[in-house]
């Protein structure tokens, strides 16, 4: 084979695809300049002479963008391969996005968050390291969800959270996610039964599903005893069959601060984890203070 044709097959061979129909780019200007917009990348080509090469060689995707000028071609491209390459459905989906982020996300503050989530060791969603993949890794406890909290409340901190954690990986990576939910309870916090949260665990999955499309590359939930077998049945009725499929399920000690199974280190280093992550909650300074 000529190098030529090697260079061409390699070429047809790249795509954008997370387990879903490809997107097939092969040689266009576009997808060397993801994180930059439409607009600018049109303007970028523009200037350099380059109106030979295609701004997006896949037809669906250059009509779909089109429509968004002025966001990410890398935002775009996660919304359209979420929606199978059907330009009606991702326009949909990433115009409720949108209306989601002006009339929520906006509005919402960092000390609302910590509010409802948590600060520090008593956030029930913590950034720890980067599992083995090169993913972030997030640590949910669900134990530390205080009651009280509103599914549709606790569903837009989760959202506010997850946005700064986009914004943080910055415009060169891709923004993907291994979530590690630890069941086991914790000395000190909420300890709220399963029963209680499920309307809660059911607003995350619409939440995470609707708004951050193709960033979740897997879930590992520990241990996760039988009775828990029943809430995922529920669960499984409110996710998309391929979500599903990014959940891995392990056994293990039940008891509180027990360290998760073995399997668990499959995926995630021992460095890559927070110190006292699944530990009892220290006593607040503040109380301490008060007591003196």
């Amino acid at each position: 084979m000529k190098a030529g044709s090697r260079d061409r097959q390699r070429r047809e061979s790249n795509s954008w695809s997370w387990g879903k129909k490809p997107i097939s780019y092969k040689n266009c200007f576009g997808t060397s300049m993801v994180w930059f917009t439409p607009r600018i990348i049109s303007l970028v080509q523009g200037y350099a002479g380059l109106d030979d090469i295609p701004l997006i060689e896949n037809e669906q995707l250059q009509r779909f963008a089109e429509h968004y000028p002025d966001i990410d071609l890398r935002t775009l491209i996660r919304f359209f391969v979420a929606r199978d390459q059907n330009i009606k459905k991702a326009k949909n989906m990433l115009d409720n996005y949108l209306q989601f982020k002006r009339e929520k996300l906006s509005k919402f503050t960092e000390a609302k968050a910590q509010q409802i989530l948590g600060v520090g060791q008593r956030s029930v969603l913590m950034e720890m390291g980067k599992a083995k993949d090169g993913t972030t890794l997030i640590l949910f406890r669900g134990c530390l969800i205080k009651e009280g909290i509103s599914a549709e409340e606790f569903g837009t901190a989760m959202a506010w959270f997850m946005e700064q954690l986009v914004k943080k990986t910055g415009p060169y990576t891709p923004p993907r996610f291994t979530i590690a939910g630890a069941t086991n309870g914790i000395n000190g916090a909420p300890n709220l039964p399963a029963g209680k949260l499920m309307g809660i665990f059911k607003m995350i999955s619409t939440v995470l599903g609707d708004n951050f499309p193709e960033t979740c590359q897997k879930v590992i939930v520990f241990p996760f005893p039988m009775v828990g077998r029943i809430f995922w049945g529920l669960a499984k009725l409110f996710i998309d069959p391929k979500t599903a499929q990014k959940f891995e399920f392990l056994s293990g000690s039940t008891k509180r601060h027990a360290e998760p199974h073995r399997d668990f280190w499959k995926w995630v280093s021992q460095d890559q984890c927070v110190k006292g992550w699944l530990g009892p909650l220290e006593e607040r300074k503040e109380a301490q203070k008060t007591r003196k």
